[in-house]
């Protein structure tokens, strides 16, 4: 998990910790992510960026811990420490049955609680008891009423969205846009007198305030959140952002139906040895963020995934992905410009009998004869790729130990392979061509496989590290490499291999 060699993996961890947290989800980033993106969930944020409302600390109910923010309900709203006045708000939200929470915008402190200064963004169980459209999840609260359909269950991950402009607010939730509306307008101040807000001296008036997550008595979950100022912008503009501008994003899925590995083994709520590593790369190369994620029935839904630009999974079994979902990532998705695929290690043991996910990654894992503790030798074709060019030159044989997979379904035709095990150096021998790395197009995304990680110390390989990112990086379309696929290469392979094993 380091830039260094793996005897500094534990100090770089200590380091990490320290001053980088991440999600089971989401890898902390630096304050300001580039592009006026601000990460309000990054280092230290809890104590740097916000405070109680009317107090200068943090009540002792709100935590951070892992990129996931959560009041416990117990103790007062929790409130930035700067001011916004037009501003792009993204977040996502979790909350407890029969709970109840709100994000409140162009708050001060005028008056007894933060919700009579300022709009709110309700968070809701949609299924509370008497919840209505006017203060369901996602409404202006009790101004601008929104479907409950349009929400997930308590319990699952929503996506919030506030746009202000001018005094042109949105509200979206899971990429549906449910409220517009033009603070200060005669239908707003119509709304207003028909509300609990008609007596409130200057409800909704302020041009600028504080972000405020509201404590209801109940527990809520934050993640994600981040805002961006469009103070100056045309009004008449396009309020969307465009999602360019804003940190590129990887969803690793650890989860396993069949074997676990001890590399993505974990507790809930903490990281695995393979999960902590790649999201320190993502800071380290400050190209992508990481969240991470053993609970596809929840996070791996077509809304969610909008928000992504990569997919990585290190995987086994029939993980519980819907079909439906699953051909829509397949066939949309990851087709789309801009999106990949990577597959680490076990990647290609998931999903056996569906064709075609195993048409996408290019093979099925069979066996592996190599276990984790067999000496093998790596060579590398190709120099030219970010995914194989840390390996070292073309040519360039690396003696380790891993665990190696043989594959079935392998089709050498769709994709370029850039390192393979060296059988003539390799004192296992299989008369069978054995691909470690290989890249190839997918529609207008890209997809990426790396046979190797199934132990510790690969992980801590500094060039396995810059493989990942170079990987990644070509995956985003950051970095330029050749994924023409070289059947003859593996036919050469196979022929060596053939030839070495008798």
């Amino acid at each position: 998990m380091t830039p260094h060699p793996s005897r500094n993996f534990r100090a770089a961890l200590a380091l990490l910790c320290a001053l980088a947290a991440t999600p089971v989800c989401l890898a902390a980033q630096p304050k300001d992510e580039g592009s006026g993106w601000q990460d309000l969930l990054a280092v230290d944020a809890l104590t740097d960026g916000w405070r109680g409302y009317k107090t200068d600390t943090p009540p002792g109910a709100w935590s951070l811990k892992d990129g996931l923010l959560t009041g416990a309900g117990t103790g007062g709203d929790l409130v930035t420490r700067e001011e916004y006045g037009d501003f792009d708000l993204r977040f996502e939200f979790k909350i407890a049955k029969g709970g109840n929470s709100g994000v409140i915008y162009l708050a001060s402190e005028a008056g007894q609680y933060a919700y009579e200064t300022g709009p709110e963004y309700q968070v809701l169980d949609p299924e509370y008891p008497g919840v209505n459209e006017k203060n369901g999840p996602g409404a202006l609260y009790d101004l601008y009423p929104v479907p409950l359909t349009v929400s997930k269950p308590a319990g699952e991950w929503n996506t919030g969205r506030i746009v202000i402009r001018d005094g042109h607010v949105e509200h979206w939730l899971n990429d549906q846009k449910v409220v517009d509306a033009k603070i200060g307008s005669d239908e707003w101040n119509q709304r207003v007198a028909g509300s609990k807000f008609a007596d409130w001296k200057g409800f909704g008036e302020n041009k600028q305030g504080f972000i405020a997550l509201q404590d209801h008595g109940s527990p809520v979950t934050y993640r994600n959140v981040r805002i961006k100022r469009l103070d100056g912008e045309d009004s008449d503009g396009d309020s969307k952002v465009s999602q360019d501008d804003g940190p590129k994003r990887l969803l690793f899925v650890t989860q396993s139906q069949g074997f676990v590995h001890s590399t993505v083994n974990r507790k809930q709520h903490e990281l695995s040895h393979a999960e902590q590593i790649l999201t320190e790369l993502g800071v380290r190369s400050g190209d992508f963020r990481v969240d991470c994620t053993q609970d596809v029935a929840t996070d791996f839904t077509p809304e969610l995934l909008e928000n992504y630009d990569v997919v990585a999974f290190y995987t086994t079994g029939d993980l519980p992905i819907p079909e439906a979902t699953r051909e829509w990532f397949l066939n949309t998705w990851l087709a789309e410009e801009g999106h990949g695929f990577l597959g680490v290690h076990s990647a290609a043991d998931t999903y056996h009998n569906y064709e075609p996910f195993w048409d996408m990654i290019g093979g099925t894992f069979v066996e592996h004869p190599w276990t984790a503790d067999t000496d093998v030798v790596i060579k590398v074709h190709a120099d030219d790729h970010p995914a194989s060019k840390p390996w070292g030159a073309a040519g360039t044989r690396i003696p380790l130990k891993e665990e190696i997979y043989m594959f079935k379904h392998w089709q050498p035709e769709k994709v370029r392979v850039l390192m393979s095990l060296d059988m003539e150096k390799t004192a296992l021998k299989r008369p069978v061509h054995i691909p470690i790395l290989w890249v190839k197009n997918y529609g207008k995304g890209r997809v990426m496989h790396m046979s190797m990680g199934h132990r510790e110390d690969v992980w801590t390989n500094p060039q396995y590290q810059e493989s990942l990112i170079g990987g990644v990086r070509w995956l985003l379309g950051k970095e330029e490499g050749d994924a023409t696929p070289n059947p003859e290469l593996s036919a050469a392979e196979q022929k060596i291999a053939e030839t070495a094993a008798k």
